[in-house]
């Protein structure tokens, strides 16, 4: 808890950085440096090495910064807001009621342009997040409570969009590029309409982050310091919708992401809501990216969904974490 966030912040970019070189430069087509460089830089004259640079691993790069950094801060904010370590948007089933428009447009029920499905995405995150909010302002519901109130409505949103899919006949590979998330094929067009809901979601972050430390006091005498415990939550808890429905609509299910790295971050930083939130949003960034790299390279030329490496690295290092914590 010594770590200065400088320096924390320091290590993370330059990871974030040999993640981002790493992307770019390895992938199933073999390029070498000579013609990586000039696809980035030049007029290659290599059409197919500009168009694997500039169409395919680039994009896959931005996307796993904009997922990571979305479900790092949105993990953050539930637990802050809730008082409850288990905050996650995939438990609290904010990811579910995203997955539910994915569902629903993968089965043509709704249309399948990238604005519309990202801003639906968010729509049904917000929705879930206030359902939350709803729920955490009872005073007699403990965060044990509000947890497994949470899982339910998470197991209940991702039931209601495996039946979607079920019932329309959608391919197995699509389901499972939605439940275990899967950046595979994202371009340009995926990325663009979720960077404002991400700039979004971090700017309402940002107004609520401050007055996230006073909710650890109790809401009665947060409100005697001058913070309004309920609107300081709704702030911070449509905050969290915003970045979960912007991370789903572009990844699909992204498990443990939203849940661990707040947690790694107090480890090393303290419990600062200010500091946990700013320094999530890198670390979630790097989590996916790296996440992503293993998927993509693991058994090239197939493919792991990035959900399944997040979740198999991310058990073992929360059960670490959690004992950490005692």
């Amino acid at each position: 808890m010594g770590a200065s966030p400088v320096l924390v912040l320091a290590g993370l970019g330059i990871a974030l950085l040999a993640g981002c070189i790493a992307g770019v430069a390895l992938g199933a087509a073999n390029l070498d440096a000579s013609t990586l460089a000039k696809a980035l830089f030049t007029d290659s004259g290599d059409p197919a090495a500009e168009v694997i640079v500039h169409s395919f691993r680039i994009p896959r790069v931005v996307a796993a910064l904009v997922v990571g950094a979305s479900l790092g801060a949105a993990g953050s904010l539930l637990q802050s807001a809730t008082r409850n370590p288990l905050g996650d948007p995939q438990l609290f089933g904010l990811g579910g009621g995203a997955a539910i428009v994915q569902a629903l447009a993968m089965a043509g029920v709704i249309g399948t342009g990238a604005w519309m499905v990202a801003s639906l995405s968010v729509i049904a995150a917000v929705v879930g997040a206030l359902l939350i909010f709803l729920l955490a302002s009872r005073e007699n519901l403990t965060p044990a409570r509000l947890a497994l109130i949470g899982v339910s409505v998470g197991a209940l949103t991702v039931a209601i969009a495996a039946a979607i899919l079920m019932h329309a006949r959608v391919f197995s590979l699509q389901a499972l590029a939605l439940f275990s998330g899967s950046l595979a094929n994202r371009s340009w067009d995926d990325v663009t309409p979720v960077i404002p809901f991400l700039a979004l979601g971090i700017a309402m972050a940002v107004v609520a982050a401050g007055r996230l430390n006073l909710l650890v006091l109790g809401d009665r005498l947060a409100g005697q310091l001058g913070a309004s415990p309920r609107s300081t939550r709704l702030v911070a808890l449509v905050s969290a919708g915003v970045l979960a429905g912007a991370g789903v609509s572009l990844a699909g299910v992204v498990g443990f992401v939203g849940l661990l790295t707040p947690h790694v971050v107090r480890l090393f930083l303290g419990n600062d809501a200010r500091i946990v939130m700013a320094v999530s949003v890198p670390a979630g960034a790097l989590v996916v990216l790296y996440a992503d790299q293993l998927a993509r390279l693991a058994l090239m030329p197939a493919e792991i969904p990035v959900g399944l490496v997040t979740t198999v690295l991310g058990a073992p290092l929360m059960i670490w974490v959690a004992r950490r914590l005692q």
